[in-house]
Parts: structure tokens; sequence; C-alpha cells
């Protein structure tokens, strides 16, 4: 059994890499990259969950496919942990995974701030030209 969920571990962990270095616009180590920016991402959702299954996963493909041996013996991988990555993959790909939601909730708080600092600076020069407005009627040269 455990050489059988080793294998199918390598075939879609080699697909999950692959489409994280599709995210990323990198040509190999895709789940390294995503480790890296969800370590510094600490805001990120989820990010206490994904970052040690990642690891995690990382370190056991490494393994699997350097020691011939561990395939056939390892039992650390079980059908739960190929769900997940299947289902984190699909989530990658959806653009709703916890990079994206990071990115998207920066994007939003980035187009909060340059609004409010707009309406900031429109206040402002409302407030001027009221006050040059007043300046110039209270001295009696407009009206």
């Amino acid at each position: 059994m455990g050489k059988r969920i080793n294998d199918k571990f390598v075939k879609i962990y080699t697909e999950l890499d692959m489409a994280c270095c599709e995210k990323f616009g990198v040509s190999s180590g895709g789940v390294g990259e995503y480790v890296n920016r969800l370590n510094n991402a600490r805001y990120a959702p989820d990010r206490e969950d994904v970052l040690p299954r990642l690891v995690k996963y990382r370190k056991a493909h490494k393994r699997l496919s350097t020691e011939p041996v561990a395939l056939r013996r390892d039992n650390e991988i079980t059908k739960d942990d190929l769900k997940w990555i299947q289902s984190f993959k699909a989530a990658i790909i959806k653009k709703r995974d916890p990079i994206a939601k990071y990115l998207n909730k920066a994007k939003q708080y980035i187009n909060k701030r340059k609004a409010t600092s707009a309406i900031l600076i429109i206040l402002g020069l409302l407030v001027v030209v009221g006050g040059a407005a007043f300046v110039l009627f209270s001295s009696g040269l407009l009206g």
C-alpha cells in the first residue's frame, strides 16, 4: 500500500510544483517558491495550516525522489495528504490559495488608501478655494 500511495504522491506533488511554477513564473522549485512567499506574507489567510503542510510535502518529495528504498518503505504520506494536495492545486489554479487571497487583500488596501488620499486632496483644495473666495468676497473684490 505504501509504494502505491508514494508513487501517486510523487506524481501529484510534481503537478502541484508545476502549478506553483506557473503561478510565480519560475522554471523549477515552485513549491519552494510558494513556501518562501508564504513565509514573507505573515498575514496570509490559512498560512498556519498551509505552510507546515507544504514544508512537510516538499521534504517527503525530496526523500522519495532521492532514496529509492523510501518509495517502498515510507508510510508518512496518507490518502488524506493526497486529497489535500489535489485540493490545494485546484485552489492555486482558481486563485483561491492563501497567496492569491493575500495579494487580493493587499490590492484592495492599496486602492482604498489611494481613494482616501484623493478625497483628502480634493477636500484640501476645496478648503483652499473656499478660503480664497471668502477672502476675496470679504475684501470686496468679488461682489
